[in-house]
């Protein structure tokens, strides 16, 4: 019973062929240029264990019963084996087989079970190391008439699609069918680069997306076929392995995303369809994803080709649809755009198929995107052509409105300008009575204020007057505006004691603010000064401001029903004698600066409102302070009583009185104030000079510091030499 089931199971292996090496290939001149594949046997190796041509020899080879044979997607080490005999008239042969992506194809010619020749070729090894320089995988066969040979040939995918041409040229021939091909190839990637140079200037001078979409859709596709048919290993990445087996996947994956984006744009799905939207930003996020996994070596890497295809195939079906969906809702889609796509489906889906193995032709299949991609670019460039016209028909129709637009409203201005016109001669003459009003009004306040001047200046007394009863001073009198708010005061007075002693009075008087109203206050208090001169009761300089404070008081009545007037004024006052050898002090906010020479110092006798500041080689400056309260807040309940001061002066002594005009001057480099100390300098730098020199001097100090500053204040100084 045994040997009856061995005996059966050997005729059936008989009779199906399984097991039969007789795989022979007989070259006729006929058979030349295409594919003989179903003479050979072939072997899957799964697990990669067959790695040596001695191996192989030992295997059981299939039929592969198919002029091409396909292996689809495949990981999986394949052997194919043939005995090649040659019955035409040439003896020079090329063997074509596998695809140009294919990662590695070796081919072993043996005679008399003998190697005679061993070649690699495929993506995994450098285009410089084929022993044929071409983007397929070509081998050298040289077999005499009537000779023949046996050929092991070894294929390797990892993940790619496998099919194996066997096609044998004769030398010459294959040149010839090459060169028909490169052309073929030179027009259709002249075609894409067109495509991408043209509408780059339609993007630049447009900046419709739709156009930029369009060119990066273009582009991809064709670094995709350029990758496809060999050319990418042979001019961008010949020494092979990473990058050129994993750029094609990448451009397939770009092609994908830039068709759905240009799609996208296109048809304007964003404002005509949310949901298809939506779905065309999910696919391209999707496929993000994918292009991502397929850098990853490995199964992401092998599992990448298959998903690819499958989305391309998802994309182009997913545009057919938006299209067939937007007409039936009644949106216009330009009719180029939809013929384009129509060839787009079934180029595509040919060649997709043909990679899954369903369209059996892989010559067609391969053949069906490249053709219809072609013819795409083209209906498509039309389809961009009406586009870019549909602009400039909206960009006329638009400029036209506008210039529509621009007629009405100039028209509408000429109307308002007759009018605004009217108005404005009519303001203009308004304008010109108020005008010469105005310069009337103005006039008469500056001629008011002149006026204001010239009394102003009467109650100042005289430089004859001053050098009289005041010799040896100066005053250096500068006021901000026409009329001040500073004013001096000279007088000889004689006290009302029994022994009558005879005094020259002299004050520094800075009232509040300056102008017209500080003028104001300066003729109240002059005419409070001169009042206080003939009362009995005032024979002292503090006498005298205690006078002034109460009569400011009343005169603005500064206190009623709760309301205070701040008005008033500081002031410095000092009462010398007739001989010139004491002097009396009083002062409200206003001190007296003391310039005494160093020897002399000591002799001083210093009360405590006294302080030594600065000192020169020659000279010190000492302050005698002012009480820290202004004239004018004297009321009725008041029992305040200005200090007078008593003090001894020496020979070469000097007095300065002043308001706070100098040291408050804004100015120099940094635009800060003069300061009190810069001007006890000042004063201290300029003792050792005559008088006069020393007013020109401080005059020219003061307008240096000011430089393009305004004036800040009134400036007032007294100074009087013993």
């Amino acid at each position: 019973m045994r040997y009856i089931l061995i005996l059966f199971v050997t005729v059936f292996i008989g009779l199906t062929g399984w097991g039969n090496d007789n795989f022979v290939i007989e070259l006729t001149d006929e058979g030349l240029s295409r594919s003989q594949g179903e003479f050979c046997g072939y072997f899957k190796d799964d697990q990669k264990q067959i790695n040596t041509l001695h191996e192989a020899k030992s295997v059981q080879f299939i039929p592969t019963e198919s002029a091409i044979p396909d292996f689809n997607f495949t990981t999986a080490r394949y052997w194919i084996k043939f005995d090649l005999r040659n019955k035409t008239s040439f003896d020079d042969f090329i063997l074509e087989t596998g695809r140009p992506v294919t990662n590695n194809v070796e081919c072993f010619v043996l005679k008399n079970d003998k190697v005679l020749h061993h070649y690699q070729s495929g993506d995994d090894y450098s285009y410089y190391a084929k022993e044929i320089e071409h983007r397929k995988n070509l081998f050298p066969i040289a077999l005499d008439s009537s000779e023949s040979v046996t050929i092991y040939l070894k294929f390797e995918s990892d993940g790619e699609l496998l099919f194996t041409p066997i096609i044998f040229h004769d030398h010459m021939g294959f040149f010839a069918q090459d060169f028909k091909e490169q052309f073929k190839n030179g027009f259709y990637f002249g075609l894409i680069s067109l495509v991408v140079i043209i509408y780059f200037f339609f993007f630049v001078f447009l900046r419709d997306q739709s156009f930029l979409f369009y060119i990066l859709y273009a582009f991809s596709q064709g670094v995709l076929q350029f990758s496809l048919d060999g050319f990418t290993h042979h001019h961008f990445f010949p020494n092979g392995g990473y990058l050129t087996n994993h750029v094609l996947l990448v451009f397939a994956g770009f092609t994908v995303i830039f068709l759905l984006t240009y799609v996208d744009h296109f048809l304007q799905l964003k404002t005509r369809n949310k949901k298809l939207y939506k779905i065309f930003l999910y696919s391209r996020i999707v496929m993000g994803a994918i292009i991502i996994m397929s850098l990853i070596p490995g199964t992401p890497y092998q599992l990448a080709f298959p998903i690819i295809n499958g989305a391309s195939l998802f994309a182009v079906l997913l545009g057919a649809f938006s299209i067939i969906y937007l007409r039936f809702k009644g949106f216009r889609v330009d009719i180029f755009f939809s013929i384009a796509f129509i060839i787009l489906i079934i180029g595509g889906v040919v060649f997709i198929l043909g990679n899954m193995s369903i369209v059996g032709d892989k010559i067609i299949s391969l053949g069906a995107l490249k053709l219809s991609s072609a013819f795409e670019f083209v209906i498509l460039s039309i389809s961009m052509s009406n586009k870019y016209g549909k602009l400039q028909r909206e960009k006329r129709s638009a400029q036209e409105i506008a210039l529509k637009n621009l007629r009405e409203r100039n028209e509408a201005i000429d109307i308002l300008n007759v009018g605004l016109e009217k108005q404005v001669k009519e303001r203009t003459k308004q304008l010109e009575v108020q005008k010469e009003e105005l310069r009337k009004s103005t006039k008469e306040i500056f001629s008011s204020i002149k006026y204001a001047e010239r009394i102003q200046n009467a109650i100042l007394p005289s430089e004859e007057q001053i050098a009289e009863i005041l010799p040896n001073s100066y005053i250096f009198y500068r006021p901000k505006d026409v009329v001040s708010g500073d004013f001096y005061f000279v007088e000889s007075v004689r006290t009302s004691y029994e022994s009558s002693e005879e005094f020259t009075v002299f004050a520094a008087v800075d009232c509040t603010g300056h102008g017209v109203p500080g003028a104001f206050m300066s003729i109240v208090g002059h005419n409070l000064l001169m009042q206080s001169l003939k009362v009995a009761t005032v024979n002292s300089p503090g006498e005298a401001l205690d006078y002034l404070n109460s009569g400011v008081e009343r005169t603005l009545r500064s206190q009623r029903e709760g309301f205070i007037v701040r008005d008033g004024m500081d002031i410095a006052m000092c009462a010398l004698s007739s001989d010139r050898k004491k002097i009396m002090f009083s002062g409200a906010r206003n001190s007296l600066y003391l310039i005494r020479k160093k020897h002399l110092v000591d002799q001083t006798k210093m009360l405590e409102n006294m302080t030594v500041w600065e000192s020169s080689d020659t000279a010190s400056l000492i302050e005698v302070k002012a009480i820290k309260r202004s004239i004018g807040n004297a009321t009725e309940k008041d029992d305040f009583h200005f200090e007078n001061y008593n003090l001894d002066v020496f020979e070469g002594d000097q007095l300065i009185l002043f308001s706070d005009g100098f040291p408050d001057q804004f100015g120099g480099p940094k635009i800060k104030k003069y300061s009190y100390k810069r001007f006890r300098e000042t004063l201290l730098d300029l003792y050792d000079l005559p008088l006069d020199k020393q007013q020109k001097e401080l005059e020219g100090k003061f307008m240096s510091w000011q430089g393009s500053q305004s004036q800040t204040d009134d400036v007032l100084v007294i100074s009087v030499k013993i």
